[in-house]
Formats: C-alpha cells, sequence, structure tokens
C-alpha cells in the first residue's frame, strides 16, 4: 500500500466519525427518520357557547315551562288589565307573549390538545423532515431563560410512528418558546428558542401555509 492510499484511508477514518457525531440526534428523534410528521397552525379554543333561555319558562326558575293555557289565560288578563289602566302593566312581563329567536348552533371546532386547529398539513418534504428532527433533536437548538406565554401557542408539530405514542410539540413565535405536550416533555432542560430555530421555524410555518406567522401566536 503507497503512502498516498494510507494517508487517504487514515483521513476518511478521522472525518467519518466527527461527521456522525455532527448528524446526531438526541432520542427520540433519533429514531424518528420514517416518522409521518404534520404541522397545525392553532389558535386558542373558541368560548362556549353562551346558555339560551327556554321560551315560555317562568323567570327565577330554569327549564320549566308555563303551559300553553296558562299563557293564553295570562295574556288575557294582562290585556284586560292594560285596557283598565293603560301602561300599568309593562309588555313582555309574562314570557310567551313574544317569539323567541331560534338557538344559534355553535360551529364545531376541530381540537388538538384543547387547541382549535385553523389548517394542517403533512410534512412530505424530505429537506424539511430532516430540518425539523435535527432542530428538535437537537440541544444547541434551545437557550436556557424564562418566558411565560400570556397567548395560545401558534404552531402544533406531531410525530407519528406506528406501534409508538405520539410525540406532539407546541410553538410559541410571540415569545420563542416551544414545549412538548404531555407526556413528552423537551429532554434539554431548556425551551426557549434560539434567533436561529425562532427564523427556521417561521420558514417552515410560511412555506407550509403560505403566510407569514401572525402576530400574537
Amino acid at each position: 500500500m503507497n503512502s498516498s492510499l494510507r494517508t487517504f484511508l487514515g483521513l476518511a477514518l478521522l472525518v467519518a466519525p466527527l461527521s456522525a457525531g455532527c448528524a446526531s440526534r438526541t432520542a427520540p428523534f433519533d429514531q424518528m427518520d420514517q416518522a409521518q410528521i404534520t404541522v397545525l397552525r392553532l389558535t386558542a379554543p373558541p368560548p362556549p357557547a353562551a346558555a339560551v333561555a327556554t321560551p315560555g319558562a317562568l323567570p327565577g326558575i330554569p327549564g320549566l315551562p308555563i303551559p300553553p293555557e296558562m299563557q293564553a289565560a295570562g295574556q288575557q288578563l294582562l290585556q284586560g288589565l292594560n285596557q283598565a289602566a293603560p301602561g300599568l302593566i309593562p309588555p313582555g312581563l309574562l314570557p310567551g307573549g313574544q317569539t323567541q329567536p331560534a338557538p344559534v348552533q355553535q360551529q364545531q371546532v376541530p381540537l388538538w390538545n384543547g387547541l382549535a386547529i385553523v389548517a394542517q398539513t403533512p410534512v412530505t418534504n424530505e429537506d424539511m423532515k430532516n430540518d425539523l428532527l435535527d432542530l428538535f433533536g437537537d440541544e444547541d437548538s434551545f437557550q436556557a431563560g424564562a418566558n411565560n406565554c400570556t397567548t395560545a401557542p401558534g404552531m402544533g408539530i406531531s410525530f407519528v410512528r406506528p406501534g409508538q405514542p405520539n410525540t406532539d410539540l407546541v410553538v410559541w413565535f410571540t415569545c420563542s418558546k416551544a414545549a412538548g405536550v404531555t407526556p413528552f416533555t423537551l429532554p434539554y432542560g431548556k425551551d426557549m428558542l434560539t434567533g436561529e430555530s425562532h427564523q427556521k421555524l417561521s420558514q417552515i410555518y410560511q412555506a407550509l401555509f403560505g403566510m407569514a406567522v401572525p402576530p400574537g401566536s
């Protein structure tokens, strides 16, 4: 074996472990090359629908209806009193005298981990999948710090592997923070995004949804 070949092999053996180390990911992201990844646009869930009063119910007794014959008799009595003394009885005193509006049906909003889904899309681009796995699988993507986000996270990421529980994460762009959804937690003891990580996730968001990250997300 000549000296040039020995030198080449020596360099190859030296570079190989260094390259492997740079490409390594922290568990569980080191086992997700074949995972199905879905990215979601998220917002706060809508407030619960307000209770709708039952037509013909007695004041102070929710849900207790007045029989039609009593309503008719009451209306006749009120009309007689109003004719005898106009203005004495205020209109609408007895329930059932006016038509009640039909209750409004609240639109059902799909939820993911208690958050409202605005849109969602699977990640099919291999480079983008690797970018997400490299980002969340690298401790250097995060930095120490404390920031209590007061808004709902604007982005969700779900990693799905057959036979394994989902690994779900949420991202707050407003305060540059990411967190695992229980029972999963990030394994680094820190969850604030670096500037580079924040920029990368913003680019992925825009590429998938065709829009910049909205304020307050």
